[in-house]
């Protein structure tokens, strides 16, 4: 249309890869402990537990120390939920949160990636690493992708995913994950059938989990299902504790947190 003919483009992957890690490097200052510490907080290192409504108790290298508050705000976050999958411990999987130190050495994009989970996240990665050389076969266990959104959004994606060039099974169950003749696969139960899906990098996107232990909630008896439970103010079962982000929910991703 425009007299420009088509052209595959060559990515340099590691340069890809170093160029996000210094990113990360980037923002990593505006999270420090220099940097609160210079606006005034007094940030302690150490493993907190909650003794009372009022009373924290830290753990560090100095000893052991309680701080009597008036307000306490639970921030502990979220990390990668791995399923129970059998052999997946013993084939290897990553999450977003490792995937990038893995990547960073690699010339080009693992030639075959499967990823567990039809969410944000795995479609995110699903396109980026598509685009960036992989084949990707995306595997989500509900019957269409972004399962939260309008069905009209999930249908949007699936088709930009697909034109691509992403295999999205949807309404699939990952069964289980193993090694045959050194080639990695994992196993999907779907509207096909049962299959083994062969892969050189297999990524697990399937939600995340709230750090809900080892620092007092159940001792307090705060509720807690997949999140610390609050009321439309973010208070607990005692209005002067408070929980948010990812430890909160219900959406744990960096901008609902924000």
């Amino acid at each position: 249309r425009y007299g420009l003919s088509p052209v595959i483009p060559e990515v340099p992957f590691r340069a890809v890869m170093e160029r996000i890690r210094q990113v990360i490097a980037d923002i990593a200052p505006h999270d420090s402990v220099e940097r609160y510490r210079g606006l005034g907080v007094d940030v302690r290192q150490g493993t907190a537990r909650i003794i009372d409504p009022w009373t924290v108790e830290i753990a560090g290298d100095a000893g052991t120390e309680r701080l009597t508050t008036r307000s306490i705000v639970i921030a502990a976050g979220a990390s990668p939920f791995v399923p129970p999958l059998p052999g997946l411990e013993k084939t290897g999987y990553l999450t977003s949160d490792t995937l990038w130190d893995a990547f960073a050495a690699l010339d080009r994009a693992p030639a075959r990636m499967t990823i567990l989970g039809g969410g944000p996240v795995g479609c995110e990665l699903a396109q980026a690493f598509q685009r960036l050389g992989s084949q990707v076969t995306l595997v989500e266990l509900a019957g269409r992708l972004l399962g939260r959104e309008d069905p009209e959004v999930s249908e949007a994606v699936l088709a930009a995913l697909q034109e691509d060039g992403v295999d999205v099974r949807t309404g699939n169950r990952a069964t289980e994950a193993g090694t045959t003749d050194g080639q990695a696969w994992v196993a999907v139960e779907g509207p096909q059938g049962a299959q083994r899906i062969a892969h050189d990098a297999l990524v697990v996107a399937v939600g995340r989990t709230a750090r809900l232990t080892g620092y007092g909630l159940d001792d307090l008896g705060i509720p807690t299902g997949r999140v610390v439970e609050t009321n439309d103010y973010l208070e607990t079962l005692y209005p002067n504790i408070y929980a948010a982000g990812d430890v909160a929910g219900p959406y744990q991703l960096t901008h609902a947190g924000a």
